[in-house]
Protein backbone atom coordinates (compact mmCIF):
# COMPACT_ATOMS: atom_id res chain seq x y z
CA UNK A 1 0.00 0.00 0.00
CA UNK A 2 3.14 2.39 0.89
CA UNK A 3 4.29 2.03 -2.72
CA UNK A 4 0.73 2.60 -4.54
CA UNK A 5 0.62 6.11 -2.63
CA UNK A 6 4.44 6.70 -3.65
CA UNK A 7 3.38 5.92 -7.13
CA UNK A 8 0.24 8.38 -6.57
CA UNK A 9 2.18 11.30 -5.07
CA UNK A 10 4.87 11.22 -7.46
CA UNK A 11 2.84 11.07 -10.72
CA UNK A 12 0.38 14.27 -9.00
CA UNK A 13 3.18 16.46 -9.46
CA UNK A 14 2.33 16.25 -12.97
CA UNK A 15 0.40 13.54 -13.98
CA UNK A 16 1.19 15.01 -18.45
CA UNK A 17 4.78 13.56 -17.62
CA UNK A 18 5.49 10.39 -18.82
CA UNK A 19 9.17 10.60 -17.31
CA UNK A 20 7.14 10.14 -13.95
CA UNK A 21 5.16 7.20 -15.04
CA UNK A 22 8.29 5.68 -15.63
CA UNK A 23 10.06 6.57 -12.80
CA UNK A 24 7.39 5.34 -10.62
CA UNK A 25 7.81 2.32 -12.40
CA UNK A 26 11.04 1.50 -12.19
CA UNK A 27 11.20 2.75 -7.94
CA UNK A 28 8.74 -0.49 -7.90
CA UNK A 29 11.28 -2.82 -9.75
CA UNK A 30 14.02 -4.91 -7.45
CA UNK A 31 16.34 -4.47 -9.77
CA UNK A 32 15.47 -0.44 -10.02
CA UNK A 33 19.14 0.94 -9.65
CA UNK A 34 19.94 -1.25 -12.92
CA UNK A 35 23.51 -2.49 -13.29
CA UNK A 36 25.90 -1.84 -10.89
CA UNK A 37 29.58 -1.18 -12.34
CA UNK A 38 32.01 0.00 -10.27
CA UNK A 39 32.93 0.35 -6.67
CA UNK A 40 32.38 3.44 -5.26
CA UNK A 41 36.29 5.51 -4.80
CA UNK A 42 37.66 8.99 -6.35
CA UNK A 43 40.15 8.01 -8.55
CA UNK A 44 42.10 9.66 -11.70
CA UNK A 45 44.30 8.23 -14.05
CA UNK A 46 47.53 9.29 -12.02
CA UNK A 47 46.07 6.99 -9.40
CA UNK A 48 45.97 4.06 -11.55
CA UNK A 49 49.03 4.13 -13.31
CA UNK A 50 50.78 4.50 -9.82
CA UNK A 51 49.38 1.23 -9.07
CA UNK A 52 50.10 -0.39 -12.26
CA UNK A 53 53.58 0.82 -12.40
CA UNK A 54 54.57 -1.01 -8.97
CA UNK A 55 52.17 -4.33 -9.57
CA UNK A 56 54.20 -4.62 -12.95
CA UNK A 57 57.24 -5.13 -11.02
CA UNK A 58 56.15 -8.06 -9.10
CA UNK A 59 54.64 -10.42 -12.15
CA UNK A 60 52.14 -12.93 -10.58
CA UNK A 61 51.36 -10.87 -7.23
CA UNK A 62 49.83 -12.89 -4.11
CA UNK A 63 48.10 -11.11 -1.84
CA UNK A 64 46.49 -11.33 1.62
CA UNK A 65 42.57 -12.48 2.13
CA UNK A 66 39.77 -11.21 4.26
CA UNK A 67 39.64 -7.77 6.59
CA UNK A 68 42.96 -6.71 7.87
CA UNK A 69 42.62 -6.31 11.69
CA UNK A 70 44.78 -3.96 13.16
CA UNK A 71 46.69 -7.01 15.24
CA UNK A 72 46.96 -8.56 12.15
CA UNK A 73 50.89 -10.17 11.10
CA UNK A 74 51.96 -10.34 7.41
CA UNK A 75 52.98 -13.90 6.49
CA UNK A 76 56.35 -15.02 5.16
CA UNK A 77 55.10 -15.13 1.39
CA UNK A 78 53.28 -12.50 1.75
CA UNK A 79 55.66 -10.20 1.98
CA UNK A 80 56.07 -9.36 -1.64
CA UNK A 81 52.11 -8.13 -1.33
CA UNK A 82 53.21 -5.46 2.24
CA UNK A 83 56.28 -4.18 0.01
CA UNK A 84 53.87 -3.64 -3.22
CA UNK A 85 51.42 -1.83 -0.84
CA UNK A 86 53.80 0.27 1.18
CA UNK A 87 56.04 1.24 -2.52
CA UNK A 88 51.94 2.26 -4.31
CA UNK A 89 51.01 4.24 -0.81
CA UNK A 90 54.38 6.00 -0.65
CA UNK A 91 53.78 7.09 -4.61
CA UNK A 92 50.30 8.27 -3.86
CA UNK A 93 51.03 10.42 -1.50
CA UNK A 94 52.79 12.28 -3.97
CA UNK A 95 49.65 13.15 -5.39
CA UNK A 96 47.77 13.33 -1.85
CA UNK A 97 45.97 10.05 -2.27
CA UNK A 98 46.46 6.45 -0.41
CA UNK A 99 45.43 3.20 -0.05
CA UNK A 100 44.97 0.53 2.54
CA UNK A 101 45.48 -3.34 2.46
CA UNK A 102 41.72 -3.72 2.42
CA UNK A 103 40.98 -0.97 -0.08
CA UNK A 104 43.21 -2.37 -3.05
CA UNK A 105 42.01 -5.43 -2.94
CA UNK A 106 38.19 -4.94 -2.38
CA UNK A 107 37.94 -1.84 -4.60
CA UNK A 108 41.26 -1.08 -6.50
CA UNK A 109 41.42 -4.43 -7.99
CA UNK A 110 37.28 -4.93 -8.56
CA UNK A 111 37.26 -2.11 -10.80
CA UNK A 112 41.00 -2.64 -12.39
CA UNK A 113 39.44 -6.05 -13.47
CA UNK A 114 36.68 -4.86 -14.57
CA UNK A 115 38.27 -2.85 -16.80
CA UNK A 116 40.88 -4.89 -18.01
CA UNK A 117 43.72 -3.26 -16.58
CA UNK A 118 44.48 -6.20 -14.49
CA UNK A 119 44.17 -10.16 -13.92
CA UNK A 120 42.89 -11.85 -11.06
CA UNK A 121 43.32 -15.98 -10.31
CA UNK A 122 42.39 -17.95 -7.77
CA UNK A 123 44.67 -19.98 -5.18
CA UNK A 124 45.69 -22.59 -8.15
CA UNK A 125 46.54 -19.62 -10.34
CA UNK A 126 43.38 -20.12 -12.78
CA UNK A 127 42.45 -17.27 -14.51
CA UNK A 128 39.37 -15.77 -12.52
CA UNK A 129 36.35 -14.48 -14.85
CA UNK A 130 35.71 -10.63 -14.07
CA UNK A 131 31.75 -10.14 -12.28
CA UNK A 132 32.16 -14.30 -11.11
CA UNK A 133 32.35 -14.87 -7.28
CA UNK A 134 35.78 -16.48 -6.67
CA UNK A 135 38.64 -16.75 -3.74
CA UNK A 136 40.68 -14.20 -5.13
CA UNK A 137 44.18 -14.65 -4.20
CA UNK A 138 46.82 -13.10 -7.09
CA UNK A 139 47.28 -10.28 -9.21
CA UNK A 140 48.76 -9.36 -12.11
CA UNK A 141 49.26 -6.38 -14.52
CA UNK A 142 47.16 -7.13 -18.09
CA UNK A 143 48.15 -6.15 -21.02
CA UNK A 144 45.55 -3.48 -21.66
CA UNK A 145 47.11 -2.45 -18.76
CA UNK A 146 50.64 -2.34 -19.71
CA UNK A 147 49.50 -0.47 -22.91
CA UNK A 148 48.26 2.01 -20.89
CA UNK A 149 51.58 2.62 -18.47
CA UNK A 150 53.22 2.42 -22.26
CA UNK A 151 50.72 4.94 -24.13
CA UNK A 152 52.29 7.63 -26.08
CA UNK A 153 49.52 10.46 -25.97
CA UNK A 154 46.40 11.27 -24.83
CA UNK A 155 44.87 9.43 -27.42
CA UNK A 156 46.38 6.44 -27.12
CA UNK A 157 44.95 6.61 -23.64
CA UNK A 158 41.63 7.83 -24.89
CA UNK A 159 41.34 4.53 -27.18
CA UNK A 160 42.21 2.02 -23.88
CA UNK A 161 40.18 3.58 -21.52
CA UNK A 162 37.58 4.55 -23.31
CA UNK A 163 37.51 1.40 -25.41
CA UNK A 164 37.86 -0.89 -21.28
CA UNK A 165 35.12 1.50 -19.81
CA UNK A 166 32.83 1.34 -22.53
CA UNK A 167 33.34 -2.19 -23.08
CA UNK A 168 32.62 -3.34 -18.96
CA UNK A 169 29.40 -0.79 -19.30
CA UNK A 170 27.85 -2.24 -22.15
CA UNK A 171 28.19 1.07 -24.51
CA UNK A 172 27.35 3.43 -22.15
CA UNK A 173 30.10 5.76 -22.32
CA UNK A 174 29.07 6.59 -26.16
CA UNK A 175 25.12 6.99 -25.34
CA UNK A 176 26.01 9.15 -22.07
CA UNK A 177 28.00 11.49 -25.30
CA UNK A 178 25.19 11.30 -27.30
CA UNK A 179 22.68 12.07 -24.53
CA UNK A 180 24.80 14.90 -23.49
CA UNK A 181 25.26 16.54 -26.80
CA UNK A 182 21.21 15.91 -27.44
CA UNK A 183 20.00 17.73 -24.63
CA UNK A 184 19.08 21.45 -24.60
CA UNK A 185 21.56 22.33 -22.36
CA UNK A 186 24.87 19.96 -22.61
CA UNK A 187 25.43 18.07 -19.37
CA UNK A 188 23.94 15.44 -17.20
CA UNK A 189 23.20 15.75 -13.59
CA UNK A 190 24.00 13.56 -10.93
CA UNK A 191 20.36 12.93 -10.16
CA UNK A 192 19.39 12.94 -14.02
CA UNK A 193 21.73 9.90 -14.42
CA UNK A 194 20.27 8.16 -11.60
CA UNK A 195 17.10 8.34 -12.14
CA UNK A 196 16.82 8.23 -16.18
CA UNK A 197 20.34 7.84 -17.68
CA UNK A 198 21.43 4.54 -15.46
CA UNK A 199 18.55 2.33 -17.28
CA UNK A 200 19.65 2.98 -20.35
CA UNK A 201 19.43 -0.44 -22.82
CA UNK A 202 17.03 -1.86 -20.22
CA UNK A 203 13.27 -2.10 -21.47
CA UNK A 204 10.28 -0.56 -20.91
CA UNK A 205 6.80 -1.33 -21.93
CA UNK A 206 8.14 -3.74 -24.34
CA UNK A 207 11.08 -1.64 -25.68
CA UNK A 208 14.33 -1.02 -25.43
CA UNK A 209 15.32 2.38 -23.53
CA UNK A 210 17.30 4.33 -26.04
CA UNK A 211 19.25 7.52 -25.97
CA UNK A 212 16.54 9.65 -27.45
CA UNK A 213 13.86 7.82 -25.01
CA UNK A 214 16.14 8.99 -22.31
CA UNK A 215 16.94 12.53 -23.63
CA UNK A 216 13.09 12.83 -23.64
CA UNK A 217 12.77 11.76 -19.89
CA UNK A 218 15.34 14.27 -19.00
CA UNK A 219 14.22 16.92 -20.70
CA UNK A 220 10.55 16.46 -19.42
CA UNK A 221 12.08 16.68 -15.93
CA UNK A 222 13.85 19.43 -16.87
CA UNK A 223 10.83 21.45 -17.54
CA UNK A 224 9.62 21.37 -13.80
CA UNK A 225 12.42 23.81 -13.01
CA UNK A 226 12.30 24.73 -9.31
CA UNK A 227 9.39 21.06 -8.77
CA UNK A 228 12.58 19.21 -9.83
CA UNK A 229 12.81 19.12 -6.12
CA UNK A 230 9.56 18.05 -5.31
CA UNK A 231 10.28 14.84 -7.46
CA UNK A 232 13.93 13.86 -5.73
CA UNK A 233 12.25 14.53 -2.08
CA UNK A 234 9.44 12.28 -3.27
CA UNK A 235 11.86 9.48 -4.41
CA UNK A 236 14.40 10.05 -1.46
CA UNK A 237 11.99 9.76 1.21
CA UNK A 238 10.19 6.59 -0.11
CA UNK A 239 13.61 4.91 -0.95
CA UNK A 240 14.78 4.73 3.08
CA UNK A 241 16.35 1.52 3.68
CA UNK A 242 14.72 1.67 7.03
CA UNK A 243 10.86 1.90 6.06
CA UNK A 244 11.65 -1.90 4.58
CA UNK A 245 11.61 -5.30 5.43
CA UNK A 246 13.74 -8.03 4.24
CA UNK A 247 17.30 -8.18 2.26
CA UNK A 248 18.89 -5.80 0.15
CA UNK A 249 16.36 -6.66 -2.68
CA UNK A 250 13.10 -5.73 -1.16
CA UNK A 251 14.75 -2.61 0.33
CA UNK A 252 15.10 0.96 -1.74
CA UNK A 253 18.35 3.53 -0.94
CA UNK A 254 18.20 6.45 -2.63
CA UNK A 255 21.95 7.22 -0.72
CA UNK A 256 23.48 4.18 -2.55
CA UNK A 257 21.70 4.48 -5.49
CA UNK A 258 23.23 8.27 -6.01
CA UNK A 259 26.53 6.73 -5.03
CA UNK A 260 26.51 4.72 -8.21
CA UNK A 261 26.60 7.33 -10.03
CA UNK A 262 29.50 8.99 -8.38
CA UNK A 263 31.28 6.10 -9.26
CA UNK A 264 30.57 6.33 -12.94
CA UNK A 265 31.19 9.62 -12.90
CA UNK A 266 34.44 9.63 -11.59
CA UNK A 267 35.03 6.56 -13.76
CA UNK A 268 34.04 8.49 -17.03
CA UNK A 269 36.58 11.94 -16.16
CA UNK A 270 39.17 9.49 -16.72
CA UNK A 271 38.34 9.69 -20.26
CA UNK A 272 39.87 12.75 -21.76
CA UNK A 273 36.24 13.60 -23.28
CA UNK A 274 34.41 14.15 -20.16
CA UNK A 275 35.25 16.09 -17.14
CA UNK A 276 32.92 15.40 -13.92
CA UNK A 277 32.31 19.13 -12.10
CA UNK A 278 31.99 17.80 -8.60
CA UNK A 279 30.46 21.42 -7.39
CA UNK A 280 27.43 21.11 -9.84
CA UNK A 281 27.39 17.80 -9.97
CA UNK A 282 27.48 17.54 -13.39
CA UNK A 283 28.92 15.52 -16.21
CA UNK A 284 30.26 17.92 -19.40
CA UNK A 285 32.11 17.53 -22.30
CA UNK A 286 35.29 18.77 -22.11
CA UNK A 287 35.77 22.34 -24.23
CA UNK A 288 39.44 21.44 -24.77
CA UNK A 289 41.84 18.57 -25.29
CA UNK A 290 45.59 19.32 -25.89
CA UNK A 291 45.01 22.57 -26.01
CA UNK A 292 42.86 22.52 -29.15
CA UNK A 293 39.01 23.42 -29.01
CA UNK A 294 36.63 20.23 -29.49
CA UNK A 295 33.00 21.54 -31.30
CA UNK A 296 30.95 18.66 -31.46
CA UNK A 297 28.05 19.45 -33.94
CA UNK A 298 24.75 19.10 -31.67
CA UNK A 299 24.01 15.51 -31.53
CA UNK A 300 20.27 16.57 -33.30
CA UNK A 301 22.25 18.38 -36.27
CA UNK A 302 23.83 15.36 -37.08
CA UNK A 303 20.91 13.20 -36.65
CA UNK A 304 18.65 15.67 -38.96
CA UNK A 305 21.43 15.35 -41.67
CA UNK A 306 21.22 11.13 -41.21
CA UNK A 307 17.72 11.30 -42.08
CA UNK A 308 17.80 14.33 -44.55
CA UNK A 309 20.41 12.91 -46.70
CA UNK A 310 18.85 8.96 -46.25
CA UNK A 311 15.54 9.67 -46.61
CA UNK A 312 14.05 7.05 -43.69
CA UNK A 313 11.44 8.08 -41.03
CA UNK A 314 12.43 8.17 -37.57
CA UNK A 315 11.49 4.88 -35.50
CA UNK A 316 11.42 4.13 -31.91
CA UNK A 317 12.60 0.86 -32.28
CA UNK A 318 15.57 2.08 -34.16
CA UNK A 319 18.84 3.91 -32.90
CA UNK A 320 22.11 5.64 -34.91
CA UNK A 321 24.85 4.04 -34.26
CA UNK A 322 28.42 5.15 -34.76
CA UNK A 323 30.85 2.44 -37.18
CA UNK A 324 34.14 4.19 -36.09
CA UNK A 325 33.19 4.99 -31.87
CA UNK A 326 35.36 7.80 -30.58
CA UNK A 327 38.12 5.79 -28.98
CA UNK A 328 39.33 4.74 -32.15
CA UNK A 329 40.36 8.59 -32.67
CA UNK A 330 44.27 9.34 -33.45
CA UNK A 331 43.94 13.01 -33.14
CA UNK A 332 41.32 15.70 -32.79
CA UNK A 333 40.62 16.28 -36.05
CA UNK A 334 39.85 12.32 -36.57
CA UNK A 335 37.58 13.09 -33.25
CA UNK A 336 35.40 15.78 -34.82
CA UNK A 337 35.53 13.61 -38.06
CA UNK A 338 33.53 10.88 -36.28
CA UNK A 339 30.89 13.40 -35.39
CA UNK A 340 29.56 13.05 -38.78
CA UNK A 341 25.97 11.54 -40.44
CA UNK A 342 28.29 9.63 -42.82
CA UNK A 343 29.37 7.57 -40.08
CA UNK A 344 26.23 6.34 -38.53
CA UNK A 345 23.70 4.08 -39.29
CA UNK A 346 20.16 3.67 -38.15
CA UNK A 347 19.86 0.39 -36.50
CA UNK A 348 16.93 -1.77 -34.76
CA UNK A 349 17.46 -1.10 -30.93
CA UNK A 350 18.42 -5.00 -30.53
CA UNK A 351 21.20 -5.20 -32.90
CA UNK A 352 22.59 -1.76 -31.09
CA UNK A 353 22.72 -3.67 -27.92
CA UNK A 354 24.81 -6.88 -28.87
CA UNK A 355 26.98 -4.39 -31.09
CA UNK A 356 27.97 -2.03 -27.83
CA UNK A 357 27.71 -5.49 -25.15
CA UNK A 358 29.66 -7.90 -27.41
CA UNK A 359 33.50 -7.38 -27.45
CA UNK A 360 34.45 -8.73 -30.45
CA UNK A 361 30.93 -6.73 -32.06
CA UNK A 362 32.09 -3.58 -30.38
CA UNK A 363 35.25 -3.12 -32.64
CA UNK A 364 33.25 -4.08 -36.23
CA UNK A 365 34.55 -0.78 -37.42
CA UNK A 366 34.77 -1.66 -41.17
CA UNK A 367 31.99 -0.72 -43.39
CA UNK A 368 30.78 -3.06 -46.42
CA UNK A 369 27.71 -4.27 -48.18
CA UNK A 370 25.88 -7.67 -49.36
CA UNK A 371 23.41 -6.51 -51.75
CA UNK A 372 21.72 -4.12 -49.54
CA UNK A 373 22.20 -5.70 -46.49
CA UNK A 374 25.22 -4.39 -44.40
CA UNK A 375 28.53 -5.96 -42.93
CA UNK A 376 30.25 -4.76 -40.23
CA UNK A 377 33.93 -5.99 -39.63
CA UNK A 378 36.40 -6.28 -36.86
CA UNK A 379 39.18 -7.16 -39.18
CA UNK A 380 39.92 -10.10 -37.16
CA UNK A 381 37.51 -12.75 -38.41
CA UNK A 382 34.02 -10.91 -37.19
CA UNK A 383 31.46 -10.16 -38.88
CA UNK A 384 27.58 -8.41 -38.04
CA UNK A 385 24.89 -8.43 -40.94
CA UNK A 386 22.55 -6.30 -40.94
CA UNK A 387 19.79 -6.96 -42.97
CA UNK A 388 17.59 -4.22 -44.85
CA UNK A 389 15.13 -2.62 -43.28
CA UNK A 390 15.15 -5.34 -40.73
CA UNK A 391 18.00 -4.63 -39.10
CA UNK A 392 19.39 -1.14 -41.32
CA UNK A 393 17.77 1.48 -43.04
CA UNK A 394 19.51 3.93 -45.32
CA UNK A 395 19.54 5.07 -48.87
CA UNK A 396 21.19 2.59 -50.73
CA UNK A 397 22.36 4.75 -53.39
CA UNK A 398 24.78 5.89 -50.88
CA UNK A 399 26.79 3.18 -49.96
CA UNK A 400 29.99 3.87 -52.23
CA UNK A 401 29.59 7.35 -50.52
CA UNK A 402 29.15 5.75 -46.79
CA UNK A 403 32.16 3.13 -47.57
CA UNK A 404 34.70 5.78 -48.70
CA UNK A 405 33.88 8.19 -45.42
CA UNK A 406 34.76 4.98 -43.56
CA UNK A 407 37.34 4.03 -45.42
CA UNK A 408 38.74 7.68 -44.63
CA UNK A 409 38.12 6.95 -40.94
CA UNK A 410 39.97 4.02 -40.83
Amino acid sequence: MRYEKFKTDLISIHPGLECLEFLAWRVGLDGYRGAHYFQHYRWDLDYIKIVLKNLKKYGMLLHTQGDIHKEYRYKSQEQKWAKFLANTDRDLRQINKSITDNGMRKIIFVNLQRLGLIHRFNKRKELCPVNKKAQYLYAQISQDGINLLEAKNIFDELKILGLAIDTYCGGLVQSILDCINSLEKAYISNIEFTLFASFLGNTWKGQILSVDKITEFIEEFRSLNARQETVVKCVREYCDPKKFNGDKTQKRDFRNWQNETDSIFNTFALISLFEHDENSERLILKGEIKGEVVKFKRSMVVKNEYFKYHEVEKDIQFELHHIVPFYSVNDIDMLKAIDNWQNLLYIDANSHKILSLDKEAKMAIKLDFDGQDVLLDNLLGFVKTLKFNENVRYKSSLQEKMKAYNKKLL
